[in-house]
């Protein structure tokens, strides 16, 4: 029965984990949602300098991409949009921390479907409305843990608790969004970039500590050269125009 249960719980932590099956042919990258869409340019950019690489994503919030990696779920590379993250990785030596850089920076705005106003003020829009506001899981995606912080920072995070949608990372925030299913939304300033269905952007106007995107390989990965190579190719000049042409900052130290 233990041996059972055993072959059960690995089955549902790969099933949990989406594509992951790793192999000597493929390097498997765990990547933050908020970069789906770079991370399919990048790919087409990186195949044309190096084709025999074959990358596959498995796309999260980065905690969630975290506890995969710390339940052992295979991984080539961890692509995370929070420095926590990967700072709970490194302390575990669950990653190379000699590899472990800041490759993009994001930051933080407000999304409607609709345009706002030239006069529109940021906190009167969140307080001196009905309309309900799609967020980040607080607890367990980063994007909702920089919107907490901030609206914390206000004093506004408990009277917009109950006109708050919570979702579970920060692609599904961006889709409540465009699909109406929310009004308004706090997203990152790179999918304000790419959406076409999101009209009306207003900046987080409040100062908040820099959100840096940090890479590592992944201490297990049986292709770390591969991996490498292919965090090079992110952090370097072809890596980082494609980041900036997606709307992100570069990282504290490189220039794209």
């Amino acid at each position: 029965m233990k041996k059972m249960m055993c072959l059960l719980s690995i089955a549902m932590l790969m099933s949990g984990c989406g594509n992951t099956s790793a192999n000597d042919d493929e390097l498997l990258v765990s990547t933050a949602s908020s970069l789906t869409e770079v991370m399919k340019r990048m790919e087409q950019e990186f195949h044309k300098v190096e084709p025999d690489i074959e990358l596959s994503f498995n796309y999260g919030s980065s905690s969630k991409l975290r506890s995969q990696i710390e339940q052992g779920a295979p991984t080539d590379l961890f692509l995370s949009a929070s420095e926590k993250d990967m700072e709970l990785l490194e302390k575990q030596q669950l990653v190379e921390s000699e590899s472990v850089r800041p490759f993009a920076g994001n930051r933080l705005v407000l999304a409607s479907g609709k345009e706002f106003p030239e006069t529109t003020n940021f906190a009167t829009v969140l307080l001196n409305t009905e309309e309900t506001i799609a967020v980040g899981e607080p607890d367990s995606v980063p994007l909702g843990a920089y919107t907490k912080q901030e609206f914390e920072s206000q004093k506004l995070w408990k009277p917009l608790e109950g006109r708050l949608v919570y979702a579970k990372d920060a692609r599904q925030v961006v889709t409540y969004v465009e699909s109406g299913n929310a009004d308004l939304g706090i997203i990152y300033s790179s999918d304000a970039v790419i959406s076409r269905e999101i009209v009306g952007i207003l900046e987080v106007p409040w100062k908040m500590d820099s959100i840096i995107y940090p890479g590592a390989i992944v201490t297990a990965s049986g292709n770390q050269q591969a991996a490498s190579v292919f965090l090079d190719f992110v952090t370097g000049p072809k890596g980082q125009a494609i980041l900036e042409q997606y709307g992100f900052l570069p990282a504290d130290g490189e220039t794209p």
